[in-house]
């Protein structure tokens, strides 16, 4: 036996899924999209979960009958890329199930990249919806603002409950420490008297530090229950509690507390439940089930499963929590070894068929994208400096990126139909771009391409700019259907909106440009109030990267057009 602070794996996230596996003989291994899935049950919903590694035994943990049929893994603390779930929505769709949802917690690119999946599985019949969990205490109402609370421990219970509906029938987390990312040493350590309350589970840092470190019993007592619970505290009270209300308490481990103290903090939570609240919880879970990697800290997710009976009355909350289930990270298991077999052409790359609309000049278009993506490296310098103010920095190499990723494939985009090339392209932009700005412009892209298909033309209808100003409409449509942000927050979007608005209506380039333009200079005169711009102290007298960004290469293309 031996005990190390941390070490490293090369390829930590893959080698780890083969090893749960190896564990779980229940369960199959996609390599090649790191998904996990279970034998889908016929003709029921299955439920998919999923997001950054670092947070085991979520997500692939909960694998198991009566609660998650399978999980997609990102790279540690980095969502799933589109490609990789819209995989496991295919596989578990063609092994029987009757339609896929898909659990997300609430952080940007797991909302678009899910988003984006989901919206790709709908236009090839897949049945497909979307729900978002946000259960962070911590992100009172005004700090979280448009973009809502984060997701952490109480997403399990959603798994669970779900899970089990489909197969049968508030959180608040503090830290020692962060954290370590292998081969990835943190910068800003806690002095050894210090602690964070509130943090995330991706080393966002805490709400408030504290100093010095108070006891359990204290910091249970004072900090951290009545977040929980104090109606008083209008910025959090999200959920009420009362004595007579079922409670369900779930005590979970980051993944750097021994289970001697997990033990203790549950037997401490208990009590001042009882003591402080006159709760007595009739469900109590402990365990390592949503960790921050090897993180110092745990958090605490109460249930009140009383008000959530009275919002879904099909079947008690109670008895889909006690459904049996053999998902290794939860209590009741049972082993099981009847791995599902699938079909591997369904994990071709992009093999999505999209209905032909719309004629187009496909050696035209090309050399516009070509100007934009050069525009885009001329002006990358800026764009970067500007993230380093507002940002980290990638947002500029981020676009270039994006755009040598379509000019370097132009071999690869239909040239018959404009709606095919559309759709190859978000693909690339996906697959290039990576990160939040590759998950908003890749769903742009794709509805812009449902958007020729739903005004009706046909294969041979030549796209003139009354239907392309029509499909950036519903472009923008379906864009809004997964992020908050809007004109006024100083994102992408205002230049974005500004431009389609524009060209919807006069069908002039170089007038949708100058709105653009216009937009994107005032995101220097504001808030932000989405991505990490967000989180700094002032971002009003900066604009923002990927508004300019988005200018410089409309400016490029309009040098061509």
């Amino acid at each position: 036996m031996f005990t190390v602070k941390s070490f490293d794996v090369e390829n930590p996230v893959l080698t780890s899924l083969r090893g749960l596996v190896h564990a779980n003989p229940q369960l199959t291994l996609i390599e090649s999209d790191k998904v996990v899935i279970r034998k889908s049950s016929k003709d029921k919903v299955s439920v998919l979960s999923g997001g950054g590694a670092g947070h085991e035994p979520t997500h692939a943990g909960f694998i198991g009958k009566g609660c998650l049929t399978g999980a997609i893994s990102g790279e540690i603390f980095a969502s799933p890329s589109t490609k990789q779930i819209i995989n496991g929505v295919k596989v578990v769709h063609d092994n029987g199930s009757k339609g896929v949802l898909l659990i997300v917690k609430n952080y940007t690119g797991d909302v678009l990249h899910f988003g984006l999946a989901s919206e790709r599985a709908k236009s090839t019949g897949i049945d497909t919806e979307v729900v978002v969990i946000g259960d962070d205490v911590a992100v009172g109402r005004s700090k979280g603002g448009l973009v809502g609370r984060r997701a952490i421990a109480g997403t399990l219970f959603v798994h669970k409950t779900v899970g089990a509906f489909a197969e049968y029938y508030p959180s608040h987390t503090l830290n020692l420490d962060h954290a370590k990312v292998p081969g990835h040493p943190f910068e800003s350590e806690l002095k050894s008297d210090q602690m964070e309350l509130g943090m995330g589970i991706h080393n966002e840092p805490g709400v408030k530090i504290l100093s010095p470190i108070p006891s359990a019993e204290e910091l249970i007592k004072l900090q951290i229950l009545p977040k929980l619970l104090d109606q008083s505290d209008k910025d959090r009270a999200f959920v009420e509690f009362d004595s007579s209300d079922e409670v369900a308490l779930l005590v979970n481990n980051l993944g750097g507390v021994s289970n001697l103290i997990l033990s203790a903090i549950t037997e401490i939570t208990t009590k001042l439940l009882k003591s402080e609240y006159g709760i007595t919880p009739i469900r109590t879970y402990q365990g390592t089930m949503m960790t921050a990697l090897n993180g110092e800290g745990f958090s605490i997710t109460l249930l009140n499963i009383s008000r959530a009976s009275k919002s879904f009355t099909e079947v008690p909350i109670i008895d889909l929590l006690d459904a049996e289930t053999d998902a290794p990270g939860w209590p009741v298991k049972k082993f099981v070894d009847d791995a599902p077999k699938y079909n591997k052409s369904l994990l071709e790359v992009h093999s999505t068929v999209v209905k032909p609309v719309g004629t187009y000049d496909a050696k035209h278009f090309q050399k516009w994208f070509q100007a934009g993506a050069d525009a885009l490296i001329k002006a990358e310098p800026y764009i970067t400096k500007l993230d380093t103010q507002v940002g980290d920095g990638d947002c500029g190499t981020t676009l270039v990126s994006g755009g040598e990723g379509i000019t370097k494939n132009f071999d690869s985009i239909p040239t018959e139909t404009l709606s095919q090339a559309l759709d190859k392209i978000s693909d690339l932009v996906e697959t290039y771009m990576g990160g939040t700005s590759g998950g908003l412009y890749s769903i742009f892209i794709s509805g812009l391409s449902q958007g020729l298909i739903s005004q009706g033309a046909d294969q041979d209808t030549p796209v003139d700019s009354k239907l392309f100003g029509q499909a950036l409409e519903t472009a923008l449509d379906t864009l809004y259907k997964y992020t908050r942000a809007r004109v006024g927050d100083s994102t992408v979007i205002d230049a974005l909106e500004p431009f389609v608005k524009e060209f919807s209506k006069s069908h002039d380039l170089k007038q949708a440009v100058d709105a653009a333009d216009k937009g994107a200079k005032s995101t220097g005169t504001f808030e932000a109030k989405f991505g990490r711009a967000s989180y700094v102290g002032e971002s009003s007298n900066v604009p923002d990267p990927g508004a300019i960004g988005l200018v410089e290469f409309l400016k490029g293309v309009a040098t061509e057009f």
